[in-house]
């Protein structure tokens, strides 16, 4: 049987972390591929990279020992680019022009307001 090479909806990042941090608490630097392989041999999904590794975060933060001694250099993500999503809004009446901003997520997925500007129109220069 071959393996469906889609995210499934139900197999979020919590799923996973409960069902590799077995894996996790015997080896802290297991390879974020490893665990894409392990959850393709469990649940027969290829998950994304970004999922496993977020999956392996929460499995490390769910085990008490080991939340204390993490220090973080045990996953490199220098390959993954941030997303920064910028936006717009225009001033009416006393104050024209228009208000960008630009947002990107943490971690915890929280919404993070990086920067704003204030300028008059909303141009490509701008």
């Amino acid at each position: 049987m071959g393996t469906i090479s889609q995210d499934h909806a139900k197999l979020d990042s919590n799923t996973i972390a409960d069902a590799i941090r077995p894996l996790v608490e015997a080896d802290p630097s297991i390879k974020v591929k490893s665990i894409i392989a392990e959850v393709q041999s469990r649940f027969n999904y290829t998950i994304s990279y970004h999922k496993a590794w977020l999956a392996k975060k929460k499995a490390i933060a769910k085990t008490p020992s080991m939340v204390e001694s993490n220090d973080c250099e045990d996953v490199k993500v220098s390959h993954y680019k941030p997303l920064v999503q910028v936006d717009g809004t225009h001033l009416y009446r006393k104050y024209k022009g228009a208000l960008l901003f630009a947002v990107t997520q943490d971690g915890n997925q929280n919404i993070v307001p990086i920067a704003f500007a204030i300028v008059e129109g909303e141009t490509a220069d701008t």
